[in-house]
């Protein structure tokens, strides 16, 4: 589904010898053979540095959209380590000598992007991935907080976020207010989402587990994935730029879109494996799931640099969750 999408900001190009200025206040004698940019974000920039005498890659990652972003990312990483598999992280900078934005330095970990395996799945590897998803999962939400809401650099939550009927209705009246939206949706199908919403949205408020880590952004892009004696297992999440302590159903609704949502089976594999993990769900978990991405889907329909295929891949989702419910 993403394949069409724009990029919001422009890729960042550094050639060897300004990477090792970027690097030389950490580590001073470092001598770079290679840099190579990765491939899935559409915002900020992640590259690929092979040192002279280490046979490990090391990830530099610019934080472009959200600059503040860059201690909680950091800290965030350091938290799971050991519950989630991530990339072990070594150093972040609010600036740096080369071009100033903020950048994080981590382990290079192999692995293919979910994204790019899905087409190629047999029956029993979409099982074992599913449940491998599903045990991630339910590692990321096992840490949990006092309440709903965005985290600052050092992980503290502000103030409370309602992230039941409630909060997406209100949400989604919001967006519905901006004024980009009256150049993608009608008037039409503007009042079929808040009728659609004033109807089902109260299902979320069934939930009554305790705010938790949510990555808000997991899917086929920022997922490592890699195969170990014929098992297709979660390799590293990546990206954690939209974290928020909130609610199962971010992460699932996020996960389950096409083109993994349409794998045969998943969606019962990610149920066992997050059972299996520690994670209890309700009945009504994946409709949940659907209602909750509608903030997602939303959201990007407001943002000014969305080209036309995400505007039509949002549209469209929006109009498929309205008429299933």
């Amino acid at each position: 589904m993403r394949e069409g999408w724009n990029r919001a900001t422009a890729l960042i190009e550094l050639s060897n010898k300004e990477v090792e200025a970027l690097l030389h206040p950490i580590l001073p004698d470092v001598k770079v053979t290679s840099v190579e940019p990765t491939h899935g974000g559409l915002a900020n920039t992640n590259l690929k540095i092979c040192i002279a005498g280490d046979e490990e890659p090391l990830l530099l990652r610019f934080c472009i959209r959200d600059p503040n972003s860059v201690a909680k990312e950091f800290r965030l990483l350091e938290l799971v380590e050991g519950t989630v598999p991530v990339p072990f992280v070594c150093h972040f900078s609010r600036d740096n000598p080369v071009n100033g934005h903020p950048y994080i330095l981590m382990q290079w970990v192999e692995g293919k992007r979910l994204e790019t395996v899905v087409d190629t799945l047999e029956a029993s590897e979409i099982a074992d991935l599913g449940e491998s998803l599903g045990k991630t999962l339910a590692g990321i939400h096992s840490f949990h907080f006092e309440h709903q809401g965005f985290f600052d650099e050092n992980l503290n939550v502000g103030n409370p976020l309602e992230m039941g009927g409630k909060g997406l209705l209100s949400y989604v009246r919001e967006c519905l207010s901006n004024p980009i939206i009256d150049q993608r949706i009608d008037a039409q199908l503007a009042k079929r989402i808040l009728v659609f919403l004033e109807r089902e949205s109260s299902l979320l408020d069934e939930w009554d587990g305790s705010p938790c880590l949510t990555h808000c952004d997991f899917n086929g892009s920022n997922i490592l994935v890699n195969k170990n004696a014929d098992r297709w297992q979660v390799a590293a999440v990546l990206d954690w730029e939209f974290a928020i302590s909130g609610t199962p159903f971010f992460d699932f609704g996020n996960l389950l879109r096409v083109p993994v949502g349409a794998l045969p089976g998943i969606e019962d594999s990610v149920e066992k494996g997050y059972k299996n993990g520690g994670g209890e769900l309700p009945k009504e978990w994946r409709k949940m799931s659907d209602l909750t991405d509608l903030t997602a889907w939303m959201e990007f329909l407001t943002r000014e640099s969305a080209g036309p295929q995400l505007i039509s891949d949002a549209l469209a989702q929006i109009v498929k969750t309205i008429a299933e419910g």
